[in-house]
């Protein structure tokens, strides 16, 4: 307990803590500030309404023309009068959708915005369109049929600006990179410690107790810091936009059927914080081995941000690395991707195949759970090994 209280209080008086925290608020924030005023502006929804009243009212005005021409014949004008009439009542339909829109008139809007995403489903089918585009219109209309069932308003999950959703938007992007990043540094730091002209000071301590002590207290800094992050990030909107829905569905990707689903958010959050745990207590014992093993804290600090942060890094973005995903624990690093399939869909997927849905359904919270626990061992028994090596070799000189 004294060494943990020592090493929290050493992290509490790093500067690079804060700083590093900071650093990553304000780079959030930022994101965050733009979403804010540009949801000032009309919702996606209700601008492409209003284009689409004035793509028709442009569409009445020449198919009236057209009518005035004497070298029609009956048939020509029949079908001129057949598009007038469409357009019309197309313009119609706009009108009260975006009159339901801006008075946020769901009960209203939705059956108007349903009918509408089964037509361009229908069109995408019927046109031979790919499976992703076919599955991203399936997915439009799922959510709006959802939405209506459950009575809930639609939000903004593109851009967001509630707490929830904007949360959610960060740890699918590009929050776990920027806290696993800091954390390596923080733990280094505070290893490295320990150290004095490449020799560990506590070798002549039991090793068991020591190195779990150390593989513990890294793994509880680890952890708070990015819970502190994740609660603030959480937090700052939520003041000034409010929390969001937690019932709200948010989209994912059932990688067996190939099908996007939508999963209450409230059902995301603890396998995220589980997954996240587990990945912070791994990322301990990795800092921890490279400190021990190299005695050297800048050799430490590059192997474990190459290591770590490249091992996160690569499957999102290098298709080859994505068939034996599964069995690299910092593939579940992005928490969020394994808890709702979407784990090479919501970065890069467009790299892989630009015409057929690719889903890795073995990148899965439950695998996720096994790699990470396998890995903590393996990492555990390697640092009493190198402590062990250490000690003896400390002991024989």
């Amino acid at each position: 307990m004294p060494y943990v209280k020592l090493k929290v209080k050493q992290m509490l008086k790093s500067k690079f803590t804060w700083i590093s925290l900071l650093a990553i608020l304000v780079g959030c924030l930022s994101f965050w500030t733009k979403n804010y005023y540009a949801s000032k502006s009309d919702s996606m929804e209700l601008s492409t309404a209003k284009a689409n009243v004035a793509i028709q009212k442009k569409n009445v005005i020449y198919f009236q023309k057209e009518l005035k021409q004497k070298k029609l014949d009956e048939d020509n004008k029949k079908q001129i009068r057949k598009s007038l009439k469409g357009s019309q009542s197309d313009i119609a339909e706009k009108q009260k959708l975006i009159k339901a829109l801006q008075s946020k008139d769901w009960q209203k809007a939705y059956p108007i915005m349903i009918k509408e995403a089964k037509f361009w489903l229908a069109d995408a089918k019927k046109n031979g369109s790919n499976s992703e585009a076919v599955a991203i219109s399936k997915r439009d209309l799922l959510e709006l049929q959802t939405l209506a069932k459950q009575h809930l308003p639609k939000e903004q999950t593109i851009n967001p600006v509630k707490g929830g959703f904007f949360l959610i938007f960060v740890m699918e992007q590009f929050l776990p990179i920027l806290v696993v990043l800091a954390v390596i540094f923080v733990l280094v730091k505070i290893f490295a410690i320990d150290y004095f002209d490449r020799m560990r000071l506590g070798n002549l301590l039991p090793q068991n107790r020591l190195v779990l002590s150390e593989f513990s207290t890294g793994s509880l800094m680890g952890f708070c810091y990015f819970l502190v992050t994740f609660l603030l990030i959480f937090l700052i909107p939520s003041l000034f936009a409010g929390t969001g829905n937690f019932n709200y569905p948010i989209a994912g990707m059932n990688p067996v059927t190939k099908e996007y689903i939508f999963i209450p958010m409230h059902q995301l959050l603890l396998p995220i914080l589980m997954l996240e745990l587990l990945s912070f207590i791994f990322i301990s014992g990795m800092v921890l081995f490279f400190v021990q093993f190299f005695k050297n804290p800048i050799i430490a600090l590059l192997f474990s941000v190459l290591v770590l942060v490249g091992g996160m890094v690569i499957p999102q973005y290098i298709v080859a690395e994505r068939s034996f995903a599964q069995f690299i624990p910092m593939s579940y690093f992005f928490a969020l991707q394994p808890v709702n399939g979407m784990f090479g869909i919501s970065n890069s997927y467009v790299i892989a195949d630009e015409t057929k849905l690719v889903t890795y359904p073995q990148v899965n919270f439950t695998n996720g759970v096994i790699v990470l626990l396998v890995g903590i061992l393996i990492l555990l028994l390697l640092n009493y090994f190198v402590a062990e090596k250490a000690q003896k070799g400390i002991k024989t000189s």
